[in-house]
């Protein structure tokens, strides 16, 4: 198995079915079509990711096959979450978006080493924290974030599971 992690380019959003993958992943891993106010960057990658100096999109591809079988995205805070005790801002936080890894090849290091990248992306455009969430019981994700070092902000007990997360970069 080849992996190889690169930046999302124009071209590779047609070449790799990019949104096709990532409602597939969306479909299996929350068992939810789209819905225009949670994935309006996925009909928009170009505008979101490629055309803006402070998001970022990656993707991981299997050299063998020459097949999309992760992704990750970042891009600056763009929320109002009232998190007791926390300011973000899109001038020093970051939030990260989008990452998936095809079933096959999870445990075998993609979505960390896809997290990498974005935390090297986060450093060269001075952000000083990271901030997700995701939901306890989105399988595996909880102990993979926090394997990667993040921290729990707040556990909203929602119906959702929501559980928000940060990772202050040195």
């Amino acid at each position: 198995m080849n992996i190889k992690i690169t930046e999302l380019k124009e071209e590779y959003i047609e070449k790799y079915n990019i949104k096709e993958f990532l409602f597939n992943m969306i479909k299996t891993c929350y068992n939810m079509d789209y819905i225009p106010q949670y994935h309006y960057d996925i009909v928009n990658l170009k505008q979101y990711y490629i055309n803006s100096r402070k998001n970022n999109f990656y993707i991981a591809i299997d050299t063998d096959t020459d097949t999309v079988i992760g992704t990750s995205a970042v891009r600056e805070y763009d929320k109002d979450y009232n998190i007791k005790g926390k300011t973000y801002t899109p001038d020093t936080t970051a939030s990260i978006y989008r990452v998936f890894v095809n079933s096959k090849y999870r445990h075998c290091k993609v979505g960390s080493k896809l997290v990498n990248k974005i935390e090297q992306f986060c450093k060269q455009t001075q952000y000083n924290t990271i901030y997700l969430h995701t939901q306890k019981d989105s399988y595996g994700a909880l102990p993979f974030w926090m394997h990667n070092n993040y921290k729990i902000t707040y556990n909203t007990h929602d119906s959702l599971g929501t559980i928000h997360m940060e990772k202050v970069l040195q």
